[in-house]
């Protein structure tokens, strides 16, 4: 018998047997009116919690200790690997994945069964039930489709190895922050089913909700930032989002949630679009489902996919009935959910966040229809047509540069409605800027219709974020003579929801920026070059030096090729740069790009060895990328203000204390 196997399984069968009690046990106590069985039941989520935590213990040490017995572990390591990613190696698998994934999920419904179903009397049965459901449907296939604890029929002396695109150190990150995002749009499913099962669907649910909604699209919007960075220094083709039907799948959950933290504002101020954010938590749970079985179906091919198994159509049904009890529940309390007040005004904060979710609801369509329309071509003409990134750049680009603007009408508009001599004054300075900023890029050469605009959106999405800080500050400054710093910080302080959210548009800005100019702007070559020649890109000259092998080092590297590049600007030496490929023992067929990338203020070169001959010939492809580095400057600034957004607020006193009176009460974004 295998001990590791035995307490691993026994574990996630446990863990099941908990979840399944958790849903019986509130389910009686809802239905049948025996409340004292709801104590039980919700502690049996954070039971399952810690027998899933088992669970992933033993499958983490039998791969520190190199168990071949297990087949997960065969599969995706090897005694070469290194201990970190050995951690990595946890979820790269299909077993391993769904595991990890499952272990996220029960932490997120243990803690909410913790935190706040205590605190909602009007739902805790429906939330446990609802809560236990979701976490049996996940561990079901853990304990008998892709079980991790399968044991080999016979043992191998050594295992396969980590797929050669996972041996990165973004792996340690970026999977568990893209997995945590997709499994937390779980606990705003549960409040919101919650809600519609139990009648109580005033404005109760939503402030049980708000920090769990936010946490959920930090977790989402990180998640998918680390993806593109991942890809920009890993994949080797010089960009970081290439709308791949799994990059699809990701940040699918992302737009509802993000509409969702917008329009919850309306719903606080003005009891607003009620049915409108319950549509918008249940649909971003069922497109977490959908990326579920989209990346285990083998549904669209993809770079990120796991291997065709059995868990595709189970995550198909499980997406099916996500999505009819989604309807059913909307269907049978939309009667009930009916708006409280009237727009008074298109010129409104409230107008402008409609359209706002309008066009985040428009652009996941179009994203969704693209990712599935080579499924339906397939159905419909017996051909599998692919729709690629120019597609979705030429549609959704210009929908992303419509956001932006919405995004400087929100912060300029204030709730309700404005005089007209208000709206003239607010709107004059960012007309002035706009017209400024689209004169100076047409100077200096910018041409693109699609880069004028989404440069002049964000820059002046810029100015009227920028500005709201300084009004702020200066009223502070007025009150209490502080100086600029410490009032701009007392800012935070003082209403982190509205300042915080500020902060997240400036990230928005200036990443928006970055990616016109990288995407729009981008110069590329490819070059033949023997060793002695150079070739050039933009300002650099690249010295083509020759070809160096070495051996490997770990991880199942057995050599690597870099070609040595002396770069230079002019008569300025700038770097030595080396791109090349590495080669991996047992996947001689899958050479892994080796990218080299020299960073400055102004752009990337960006670098890598294409391939080789005998003489030392090497072909290398070299690109330019423009203000790429403020690409992950703004994105830093944006999870920043996602962090001051989501972080406990002060007390109401304190928050109200010397607030500015001047300006708009709200960002777009600070939810």
């Amino acid at each position: 018998m295998n001990l590791t196997a035995t307490i691993g399984a026994a574990a996630v069968l446990t863990a099941l047997a908990a979840a399944l009690f958790a849903l019986a046990a509130a389910l009686v106590a809802g239905l049948r009116g025996r409340p004292e069985l709801l104590p039980a039941a919700r502690r049996a989520l954070p039971v399952a919690a810690g027998f899933t935590t088992l669970a992933l213990a033993t499958l983490a040490y039998a791969l520190l200790n190199d168990d071949f017995s297990l087949s997960h572990v065969a599969q995706v390591s090897s005694s070469e690997m290194l201990p970190h990613m050995k951690w990595a190696a946890l979820y790269s698998g299909q077993p391993g994945s769904l595991l990890f994934w499952t272990w996220l999920l029960s932490l997120f419904l243990g803690a909410f069964a913790l935190i706040t179903v205590p605190r909602i009397p009007w739902g805790s049965a429906a939330a446990v039930a609802i809560s236990g459901g979701v976490l049996a449907a996940f561990l079901l296939p853990v304990a008998f489709l892709a079980s991790p604890f399968e044991v080999s029929p016979v043992t191998p002396e050594d295992g396969v190895g980590l797929n050669p695109l996972l041996v990165d150190r973004s792996m340690l990150i970026h999977p568990p922050f893209m997995l945590a995002g997709l499994v937390s749009t779980s606990v705003p499913f549960a409040l919101g089913a919650a809600a519609l099962l139990s009648g109580r669907i005033d404005g109760r649910w939503l402030r049980s909700v708000r920090h769990w909604a936010l946490l959920s699209w930090l977790l989402l919007s990180i998640g998918n930032l680390l993806g593109g960075f991942w890809a920009y220094t890993t994949l080797g083709w010089g960009g970081y989002w290439g709308w791949d039907p799994v990059e699809n799948s990701a940040i699918l959950p992302l737009l509802p949630m993000t509409a969702f933290v917008h329009s919850m504002m309306v719903q606080e101020r003005r009891g607003m679009l009620k049915l409108w954010n319950l549509a918008l938590v249940l649909a971003a749970f069922a497109l977490a489902v959908f990326g579920t079985f989209n990346v285990r179906s083998g549904l669209v091919a993809s770079v990120h996919s796991f291997a065709v198994s059995d868990v595709g159509p189970y995550f198909l049904a499980l997406l099916g009935l996500t999505l009819l009890g989604s309807v059913v529940l909307l269907a049978l309390r939309s009667g009930r959910l009916r708006a409280e007040h009237d727009f008074e005004s298109l010129a409104s904060r409230e107008s402008s966040l409609i359209v706002n979710n309008y066009l985040f609801t428009v652009i996941a369509l179009i994203i969704l229809g693209g990712t599935l329309f080579p499924v339906f071509s397939e159905l419909l003409q017996d051909a599998r047509i692919t729709v690629s990134a120019p597609f979705y750049n030429d549609v959704v680009g210009p929908l992303l540069v419509a956001l932006l603007v919405l995004m400087t009408i929100g912060t300029v508009l204030p709730w309700r409605r404005a005089a007209r001599v208000t709206l003239l004054r607010r709107f004059r300075g960012p007309l002035a800027v706009a017209l400024v900023v689209l004169v100076a890029l047409a100077v200096i050469g910018v041409r693109d219709r699609w880069a004028l605009a989404g440069t002049v959106a964000a820059i002046v999405l810029l100015f009227v974020t920028l500005r709201e800080f300084a009004i702020g500050a200066r009223a502070l400054r007025a009150a209490g003579g502080r100086h600029w710093p410490a009032a701009v910080l007392a800012l935070f302080e003082r209403d982190r929801r509205r300042y915080g959210g500020y902060l997240v548009h400036l990230g928005l800005a200036v990443m928006a920026i970055a990616a016109v100019a990288s995407s729009a702007y981008q110069q590329q070559t490819r070059a033949l070059v023997a060793p002695g020649e150079s070739f050039e890109i933009g300002r650099y000259t690249l010295d083509y030096i020759g070809l160096r092998e070495r051996a490997g080092v770990a991880n199942g590297i057995e050599s690597e090729v870099v070609s040595l590049l002396r770069v230079s600007e002019g008569r300025e030496f700038v770097a030595v740069l080396e791109p090349g490929r590495r080669f991996f023992r047992n996947f001689p067929g899958q050479p892994l790009t080796k990218v080299d990338i020299e960073t400055n203020l102004r752009e990337d070169l960006y670098v890598f060895l294409q391939g080789w001959d005998s003489d030392g010939v090497a072909e290398i492809s070299a690109f330019v990328n423009p203000l790429m580095i403020w690409l992950w400057i703004g994105a830093g600034v944006y999870v920043a203000g996602g962090l001051v957004v989501f972080a406990p607020a002060g007390s109401p006193a304190r928050q109200r204390r010397d607030l500015p009176a001047a300006g708009p009460a709200e960002p777009l974004a600070g939810s």
